[in-house]
């Protein structure tokens, strides 16, 4: 089962790599510790991603938790530090990277990443934010100026006109 869904995120993500690894491993050891079961439901699963790297990817197969959907954010910190929420049972935590060995080629380092039990990869830390709000869908308004239709939260107000982000320096 583990070599299926390996190759399933490899599929998805086009190739593989050392940072697809990192987060593939971290969703496994999430699936652990958050007792994620294999059904899940939209928007149960949820991660504030702090990196915008190729692990994001493993992330959205495992877990389900896709940018589609809201249930995957990026907070871009520059760290493969993943914040994962189990919405069924309460459960959260921030998985971090903490194993620093260099390697000469990706090729050893994928081999190495995907040979190691999660556990041994990743500190299991508090999340650094509560559980995110679910995902919320806004009415599309047409810009003033451009007519193109945006998200009525994106508009800004400026000149008695609702204008869109694209348009606001026009």
């Amino acid at each position: 089962m583990k070599t299926e869904l390996w190759e399933k995120v490899s599929h998805f993500h086009g190739h593989k790599c050392p940072g697809l690894a990192i987060g593939y491993q971290a969703a496994l050891l999430a699936k652990e510790v958050l007792e994620i079961s294999e059904i899940i439901e939209d928007e149960d699963i949820v991660c504030l991603s702090e990196t915008d790297a190729c692990g994001v990817d493993a992330i959205q197969v495992v877990l389900k938790a896709t940018l589609g959907t809201g249930s995957m954010q990026i907070h871009y910190l520059g760290k493969h530090a993943f914040n994962i929420y189990n919405r069924k049972n309460g459960k959260k935590a921030r998985f971090v990277l903490c194993d620093p060995i260099q390697f000469p080629s990706k090729e050893e380092k994928l081999a190495y990443l995907l040979s190691k039990n999660p556990r041994d990869l990743f500190a299991i830390k508090e999340t650094i934010s509560d559980f995110p709000q679910k995902a919320r869908i806004y009415d599309a308004i047409p810009c003033a100026i451009c007519g193109e239709h945006t998200a009525q939260n994106a508009l800004i107000f400026t000149n008695d006109k609702q204008v869109c982000k694209t348009c606001q320096n026009s």
